[in-house]
């Protein structure tokens, strides 16, 4: 239709038969058009509404706009930046205009992200991710030096996730395999210009998903988010296994499985308080710890949470954790007997080599006897 309704080229006076093909064209394209005399009424006022739009908005910046009536036409001319001008023309000039403003705008982000972003912020990521590297490699030779009794091992990898992943409602941004790469293989002084390209336009996109991003919160937010680098990875548990690694969620006997979800969590817990000031506590609390796992496995594990230096707390029926692995441990011991209103506390102390009963003066704790709902006292157990 666009092709039909183009006139013929040429300043030339048109030929009969492409002068009434492009009528034609131009009727059949109207053909739905309203040319009522209401119509016409009406499309007259919207003229004037447009026109008094343009004019107050010109108006705002300092520009001025007027409009004749030349017998069925409305002639508009507009002053603009003490110029004068037709709409169209100015349309196009402030199309032009803005294309400059953005490619300026352009080489003004490009410009932060060479001296900003890729010197501070990806110094920063290949740092943070390096130090997680380390980390993963520094838990892992501990694990490793632990053999199980049955002879099972077990390693955390600490994976970039693949292009179109999702993990926690979180897809992995494009390139990021390419750009941990340029991170990773060397300092940021030593990377070469096509380095700095790539990993540029990988943070520029980033930038970019936080912006067309419709999740709430400020652009500072947002970019916290899309540039945490700890939501492009995920930690995975292997065993090895008829000699390569295997995932660990194979079949495995009761006490295998325990170690396995048991040994990562010490693992994921040094990791999150590697953060803390020396002096602050590395809490970890444990109820019936290691049930279902040997004695040997048992030292092993008191062990490996020696050496991620967890405070941990931990209540077990028959565990009392006395292992040369463990070089200290306080232990409080809770006998009870039927019928008995009273919890005796034994105290006890080990300290690497031996274990030793503490002397504590007995302690009395008085409760409230209860009140029934009748009014008459019932009977209590503590």
């Amino acid at each position: 239709a666009a092709q039909a309704l183009t006139p013929p080229s040429g300043d030339a006076a048109w030929a009969a038969d492409p002068a009434v093909r492009l009528a034609r064209a131009i009727e059949q394209a109207l053909v739905e058009v309203e040319d009522d005399e209401a119509a016409w009424h009406r499309n007259q006022k919207g003229l004037h509404q447009h026109f008094t739009t343009l004019a107050a908005a010109l108006a705002r910046h300092g520009h001025d706009a007027s409009a004749e009536q030349s017998d069925d036409l409305l002639l508009v001319r507009i002053v603009f930046q003490s110029r004068h001008c037709d709409p169209d023309e100015l349309a196009e000039s402030l199309r032009a205009e803005i294309l400059e403003r953005r490619a300026l705008l352009d080489n003004k982000e490009r410009e932060l992200l060479e001296n900003y972003l890729i010197d501070e912020v990806a110094k920063h990521l290949q740092e943070m991710i390096a130090n997680a590297e380390r980390q993963v490699s520094r838990m892992n030779a501990e694990i490793e030096s632990r053999p199980m009794s049955t002879g099972m091992k077990l390693r955390i990898q600490w994976r970039p996730l693949d292009d179109g992943e999702t993990v926690d409602g979180f897809s992995a941004p494009s390139g990021l395999r390419e750009a941990r790469d340029r991170l990773l293989r060397q300092v940021a002084v030593a990377w070469s210009p096509r380095d700095r390209q790539a990993v540029g336009e990988f943070l520029q996109q980033r930038i970019q998903d936080a912006r067309d991003s419709e999740e709430a919160g400020s652009l500072l937010e947002l970019l916290e988010r899309v540039l945490d680098y700890r939501r492009w990875h995920r930690f995975e548990i292997e065993r090895w296994q008829d000699g390569r690694w295997r995932p660990a969620y194979g079949p495995a006997s009761g006490g295998e499985r325990a170690l396995v979800i048991t040994i990562p969590l010490f693992a994921a817990a040094a990791s999150h308080y590697g953060s803390a000031h020396d002096a602050a506590p590395r809490l970890v609390m444990l109820d019936e710890v290691f049930a279902g796992i040997d004695d040997d496995a048992r030292a092993k594990c008191m062990g490996l949470l020696a050496r991620f230096d967890l405070d941990v707390m931990m209540t077990s029926e028959r565990e009392w954790g006395c292992y040369p692995e463990v070089p200290g441990l306080a232990i409080a011991q809770l006998v009870r007997r039927e019928g008995v209103d009273a919890v005796f506390v034994s105290r006890w102390a080990w300290d690497g080599r031996r274990r030793e009963r503490e002397e504590t003066a007995p302690m009395r704790m008085e409760a409230p006897e209860p009140v029934a709902e009748n009014g008459s006292n019932t009977e209590s157990l503590f």
